[in-house]
Formats: C-alpha cells, structure tokens, sequence
C-alpha cells in the first residue's frame, strides 16, 4: 500500500469515527407513570433485575404509593400492581409525600422514604417491600423529612438522606422551623431474600451535623445558610450579607441533604441549600469533611427579556456572572486510582419563600437590592435600572442576598446566581473536594444552537435549562455521564472517562409531553430484559398527569466508530507485522 494510500485512508477512517463519535439513545417506550389509584408519580424510578419489575413513587393525596410496571419488554410497559403506605403516619391526611425508592436486587426488597406533615416535628420513616410479591414489609422511623434512598455497591448497605426541609412561616415560629438534616445508614448484609421480616426489627445509625457527629478538624465554618435568622419574618428580605464565619451563623439544624452516593467506606451527599459536600465514613459514623463549593464563573444567557429574538437565533449568552454549584443530584467513580463526585448543579433558593434571592435589577419593594449592593465597589452598580442591572443585561438574573460579599463590609461586590447550569467533576483529595472540570455553558448554548424548539427563554433569568438529573453508565469499559434538563426536558450524555477531559456524546429530548426529568437510572446490558444499555427516565411533570411518564432509552454506541476503529487497529497491527519481518 503506498504511503499517500495509506495516509488517505487514515484519514478517511477519522473523519468518519469523528462523525460516528455519538452515542445513540433511542426511545424504546414511553408511558403514564400513574397506576391505579397513584397520581403524581414518575419521580425517581428504580429497576430490579431479577423480576424486571420496575417501581416508580407515586405522591398525592389520592394515595402515597410505588407504582409497579412489568418491563421485561421494555418496549412495552404494563402496568401490575401498586404497594400503598398511604396509613404510615396513621391517617392519609398525615402524610404528605412518598419521595424516593430503591431496589436491591440481590436481597430481594425494595425501600421507599415517607414524609408525614409535621415535616419538622414528626420522624420520616423508610417502609420496606416485597420485589417478589409486591407487599409491604412494614416501616422504621428514619431521620426528619427522608428524601432520597440508595444502596452501596455492593448492597451491604441502606443509605436514608434526611434533608429537615426548613418550613417558612410557621404559624407557630413566623420566622420557619429548622428539623436537623442528617443521615440514616442501615446494615442490611445479614437480610437475605428468606428473612425479609427482619428488616423491620433493624436499628439505622442516625447522625445530623452537630459537633458530636463531626470528625476531628472538622467545622461547619463558612457553610452557607440560607435560614440565618437575620432573614427575619415574612415580607422581610435580608439587608445585609452574613458572615458565615461567624458562630451564630454557623446552625447544625441548617444543614440541608439532599442526595448521597456510596463509594468504598465513603458517602458522599449534597448539601444543595448549603452549597456544599459532605463527606461520612461509614468505618467511624462521622461525617468527615464538609466542603464549600464556592463559586464557578460562568457566561450565561441572563434575561428573559429576548424571547422575540428566538426566530432568529438572537439569544445572547453572553453574560459573566459566579454561580453557586448547589448541586442536586450526585454520582461517584474511579478513574485512575482516584474518586471522583460528579454534580448536577441545579440551584436552589430558600424553601417556602425565597427570601433568600432577588432579581439583581430591582430597585423597590422589599425585595430591593439598593440596600444590599455595595456603591463603592469597582463596578460601582447604580441604583437605578440601568447599566448591568437593566433587564437586557443582569437585571432580570434572580441573585443570592448571602454571597457576594467580597471585603465582609455585609455590602454585594460580585452578584451571585443559584446555580451554575452546568455539570461538574470533582477529585476527592485529603483537604476536600477539588475542581477538575466543569461544562461551562454547554448546556445552554448546544439547546440554543441545536434545539430551538427546546428553548425555555422563561428561565433564563433563574437557573436556565437547569441540570437536575444525574446518572452513570459503564459501557464497553468507558464511564458515561447522563443529565437531565429540568426545564427544556432534555438528556445530555457526557464520556467521563477522563475526568480532565469529559466528551460530549449525546442529546435527546421527547416531544410527546413529558416534563421535567428527575430520577434517572442506568441498566447494563448484562441486566437488561433486552440485552441493551438502557437509561430509564422519570419524569415529574408539572401537575398534569399527561405530563408524568416513563421514558426507556436504548443507548447503543454508534457501531460504525467501532468497526472504523477496528479497521484503524488492525492496519496498525498489519504494518508493524510488517516491519518487524
């Protein structure tokens, strides 16, 4: 073959493995989350590999339910059965949501987190079922307001994240009700499928953030709290920005989880409200570190204030501006002998009231930001609407009233957006979490470019297409990243092998309704009913039952990289073959 030949098909094979370099994620099937008398569902999903049953949570007050669907043809869900725990907390009028589910496969149950109405005042509990018959297996008390469920690896271990959702204007404190947020870890590895009723005699270890449960060197020390008491009572907005170095700002019962993954002996959750990670260790049952995430720069889209400009591609992303990470749902891998936590960094205000954001152009109101931005700072923003706070530049973007202070003189010098709209990656190191990458706007500028029709111009002010949805899939060796867009309803799928450099492989999003995807999990070809990758999707809605459905995706690697690939490999190999004779 002469060398022009040679290099000709070389680059023949790149150009085409470059074109072929995306990851197919077709749907299979998608179908009403509901069942029965369960409405309200397709939150988080949980798939069990033994039956092929899947289970979804079902919350409102027509029942607290796991809807079951039968999914051993995944194009083709059906619907079989439902477990209620509507009476956990006696009366249905008790409960007021069935968060989160569960399945470990290889014990033989399933697990929900159940919330009663007196949040702050009344223990959540976990309540245990069945995967073979679909029955209730009965309740333990957990920590206040359990959110999300998870198993570790290798299902030894059951993992409750009690978030203690702060409650605003109590009518019993105007100024809301703390509950601790904490973490519940139960030893599950002496259940076997054979004496499933002994869960319910099993005793979790259950630890909030108080200096007891916190690892020598450990603090809560600049830990952001959007509950501070200086927010004061209802109509009142904070005026000055806290030091969150400060003691009395430093408030256990402020730590908010939200979502926990389990690598090794390590549990890593997201501490969304707080901006932070905490690290436990299940060796000691401390929590071990607890990371500020601090800030990410970011260029984003800020105004909702172009919409008109959509026909003609207008839309300018083109704004500097910090966002707090505050990420939601969380993920763990290894890559080269170190862990690695990857994040959907949604965003998130104050629960109830949001009286810890405003809009960065507002000049009146309790909600002004003229008391609370600092005149002397080097932008110097003017108290009028004009200049970088008009509506066509930042004015719109609603900003953090606790960050931002860059000289501790309680005075804004740098605005601070909820949220990043992007997805991250941090190494874990022995001082905590580190930076390694992160997608910028990716997001917002592929939907812009690619998707116009899955442009959401609407909330471009508040957190974007907001990036909540976060699942892994290992896939022919390579670790793949999969993120849902709260708001535009679609799914990023990321290569993220190499943590320093991350790949993008992959956008869908459905147009027959479905809305706001949440829980996300990935099912390995080895365990699929299918024999395909597959990536099951709930979706949330938005209070419409159309709008609350299942998605299941195929995701098949394009094969012609990997032929291509194959091709390039064995022409290596033939060559070197060659000169070795």
């Amino acid at each position: 073959m002469k060398k022009t030949t040679i290099f000709k098909f070389l680059a023949a094979c790149a150009v085409l493995s470059s074109e072929a370099s995306y990851a197919q994620m077709s749907l299979l099937s998608n179908f009403s989350a509901n069942y029965g008398n369960g409405t309200s569902a397709g939150e988080i999903v949980g798939f069990d590999n033994v039956s092929k049953n899947l289970f979804v949570t079902s919350s409102s007050s027509a029942a607290y339910q796991i809807n079951i669907f039968d999914l051993s043809n995944p194009s083709s869900a059906i619907g079989i059965g439902s477990i209620d725990f509507s009476s956990s907390f006696g009366i249905k009028a008790n409960m007021s949501a069935l968060s989160s589910v569960a399945i470990n496969s290889a014990k033989g149950f399933g697990v929900a987190s159940l919330i009663p109405t007196a949040n702050t005042t009344t223990l959540g509990k976990v309540g245990f079922f069945n995967l073979s018959t679909g029955t209730s297996l009965g309740t333990i008390d957990v920590g206040y307001h359990p959110d999300s469920v998870s198993f570790s690896p290798d299902g030894s271990k059951l993992i409750v994240v009690n978030e203690g959702e702060f409650s605003s204007n109590s009518t019993t404190n105007p100024t809301g009700v703390n509950a601790p947020g904490s973490i519940s870890v139960f030893d599950v590895s002496s259940i076997t499928s054979s004496n499933l009723a002994n869960l319910t005699s099993l005793t979790p270890v259950t630890r909030d953030f108080s200096s007891a449960n916190l690892a020598s060197g450990v603090s809560l020390s600049g830990i952001r709290n959007s509950n501070v008491a200086a927010i004061g009572t209802s109509g009142t907005f904070i005026a000055s920005v806290p030091d969150f170095t400060q003691a009395a700002n430093q408030d256990p019962n402020a730590i908010e989880p939200e979502y926990a993954s389990v690598i090794g002996n390590k549990v890593y959750v997201s501490l969304q409200d707080n901006n932070a990670i905490g690290e436990y260790d299940l060796a000691t049952d401390k929590w071990t570190k607890v990371t500020n995430l601090g800030t990410i720069t970011q260029t984003i889209d800020a105004s909702d204030q172009n919409n008109s400009g959509v026909a003609n591609n207008l839309i300018a992303i083109n704004q500097s501006v910090k966002g707090l990470p505050m990420p939601d749902a969380i993920a763990t891998y290894t890559s080269g002998n170190k862990t690695y936590v990857v994040t959907a960094n949604e965003g998130d205000s104050r629960n109830g009231d949001d009286r810890d954001v405003s809009r960065f152009g507002d000049i009146g109101g309790n909600d002004s930001m003229n008391n609370i931005i600092d005149q002397n700072a080097p932008s110097n923003f003017p108290l009028t609407q004009t200049g970088a706070r008009a509506n066509e530049e930042l004015g719109r973007l609603n900003v953090s009233r606790l960050d931002g202070d860059t000289d501790g003189d309680g005075k804004i010098d740098d605005p601070t957006m909820i949220g990043t709209r992007s997805f991250s990656i941090w190494e874990v190191t022995d001082a905590g979490l580190q930076l390694t990458y992160d997608s910028d706007n990716f997001f917002e500028t592929y939907i812009r470019d690619n998707d116009l029709a899955g442009w959401v111009d609407g909330r471009s002010d508040d957190k974007g297409p907001e990036p909540e949805g976060l699942t892994l899939g290992e896939i022919d060796g390579k670790t793949f990243a999969f993120i849902g867009m709260e708001r535009n309803n679609g799914i990023f799928m990321f290569d993220i092998t190499d943590p320093n450099a991350p790949s993008f492989f992959g956008y869908t999003r459905t147009s027959d309704g479905s809305l706001r995807p949440e829980g996300m999990s990935f099912i390995s070809a080895a365990d699929s009913p299918n024999g395909q990758n597959l990536l099951i999707v709930g979706y949330e809605g938005d209070g419409a039952a159309a709008s609350e459905r299942i998605g299941v995706y195929s995701v098949v690697p394009e094969p012609q990289t990997y032929i291509l690939l194959g091709i390039g490999a064995a022409f290596l190999l033939w060559r070197a073959r060659r000169r070795a004779c």
